[in-house]
């Protein structure tokens, strides 16, 4: 099983038992389709190239206009609401799963990188300043 998120999400897979002595044929198929797979992916050729720390450029903090914010997990500038911080894209995505503690990549309030989730969108210094301005998700009390 292919355990990294993006698989999880994008992905469709499913597993299959076949014996050689039930169906030799279609076992001999999969075989076939198997190794062909295994020699594609050895031919895939992957170069790494170390870059200078003087060359790596800083990230920049999105802009933003009044009453927006950020989707927690691609960044792209959304109505400003701590309930909805996701993107319709993102959303749905995320919707598979259901998972409200997921960790994100942003803060739905400045859009820097941040751990965040569905019930905690933002950063804790964004919080802080609009704790009293805007609605927050109910913390899960543990």
């Amino acid at each position: 099983m292919n355990l990294y998120d993006f698989s999880q999400i994008n992905n469709n897979e499913m597993g299959i038992y076949v014996t050689k002595e039930e169906d030799s044929i279609l076992y001999a198929d999969i075989y076939t389709e198997a190794m062909r797979l295994v020699r594609f992916s050895e031919e895939i050729k992957i170069s790494v190239t170390q870059v200078p720390k003087t060359e790596i450029p800083i990230k920049s903090v999105p802009t933003k206009s009044e009453n927006s914010g950020f989707c927690i997990r691609c960044g792209n500038e959304i109505k400003l609401n701590p309930m909805v911080p996701y993107c319709t894209t993102c959303y749905k995505a995320w919707k598979k799963f259901s998972n409200e503690e997921y960790e994100e990549k942003r803060c739905h309030v400045c859009g820097k990188e941040n751990k965040s989730s569905l019930i905690k969108p933002t950063c804790y210094d964004c919080y802080k300043a609009n704790k009293n301005k805007l609605e927050f998700p109910a913390q899960k009390i543990s």
